[in-house]
């Protein structure tokens, strides 16, 4: 039986040109792109995540995104 899933895309910008995203399953349905923003800011200033290209270094863009899943095997 096919299975819906949500996720929260934060994609940032690393200091050696490249992006990472980190992608959040299930998120809150009322979340307000003020409260995506300080977040992703503070995991910037933090400095708590380091991706192959480099530090994140800014905010690229953050969106809901679904999925849907059809298992094949037990």
């Amino acid at each position: 039986m096919a299975e819906t899933r949500t996720y929260l895309k934060l994609v940032f910008t690393t200091q050696g040109g490249g992006t990472h995203t980190i992608s959040l399953r299930d998120p809150k349905a009322n979340l307000t792109s003020q409260e995506v923003s300080q977040v992703m800011q503070n995991i910037i200033q933090r400095n708590i995540i380091l991706a192959n290209t480099g530090e994140l270094s800014g905010i690229k863009e953050a969106y809901i995104s679904g999925t849907t899943v059809t298992p094949l095997l037990p």
